[in-house]
């Protein structure tokens, strides 16, 4: 994967060298690289990211590299192990169901507030957002690998709502969930979640409460079934 180009450095903070800010530069772009990849499942869950192999492919020093893969453990992305170095966190069936279960809680909440709290602007927005989730499906149905849906509808759902705690929670606990919701997808190949994203999509432009969280909790569902998981929410 070609990364992005590095971006100049920022004006140092008081206190900070130049070279200070360079590093801290540094740190943030190869953060926003990792976060990507393991989300998008380019690295997948249990996989180990290598140090070495990030300073041959970017040419960084240890200092930003360790870094940046503190960050992704602090993001809960991610887990150190003594002696095994940094991993991608897999999360077992039972830990997988529990974070769904609550993900499902928050997201059926979401639904409903921008069923209930459409405007004029979000629905012109659902057309975007669809026209993006439809250029992933369209990539998975070609055989492309890791489309990127970057937790999009859950972004829409949440600014539609206009609940800026209940964006926070999730922004804070449900990241770790697109690692596998882009996992179900690429394994289900969309063939399910497609036309149930946009059941969800229309029934809150459309101001349904019931339905909006009804397409909820089956998108969520097929997720599990499209990762294999047998147990019902």
């Amino acid at each position: 994967m070609p990364p992005t180009p590095l971006p100049e450095p920022s004006v140092p903070e008081p206190g900070l060298t130049a070279a200070d800010a360079s590093r801290f530069t540094r740190t943030d772009w190869l953060a926003d690289i990792l976060r990507e990849r393991i989300l998008n499942g380019t690295y997948a869950p249990g996989e180990r990211i290598r140090e070495v192999q990030l300073r041959s492919e970017f040419g960084f020093s240890n200092g930003p590299i360790r870094e940046a893969l503190q960050a992704m453990v602090a993001e809960g992305l991610a887990e150190r192990a003594p002696w095994h170095g940094v991993h991608v966190k897999k999360l077992g069936e039972r830990e997988l169901l529990e974070l769904f279960q609550l993900r499902l809680a928050l997201l059926e909440y979401a639904a409903e507030l921008a069923a209930r709290h459409r405007t004029e602007a979000m629905v012109a927005n659902a057309a975007v957002l669809k026209q993006h989730l439809d250029a992933g499906f369209s990539e998975i149905e070609r055989g492309g690998q890791h489309p990127s849906f970057n937790g999009r509808l859950s972004q829409w759902l949440l600014s539609a709502g206009g609940n800026a705690m209940l964006q926070d929670v999730w922004d804070k606990t449900m990241r770790q969930t697109l690692i596998y919701v882009n996992a179900s997808l690429m394994r289900g190949k969309g063939d399910r979640s497609h036309a149930l994203i946009d059941a969800l999509i229309d029934a809150i432009c459309a101001g349904d409460v019931a339905a909006a969280r009804a397409a909820a909790r089956d998108l969520t569902q097929q997720t599990l079934v499209d990762l294999g998981i047998g147990l019902t929410l």
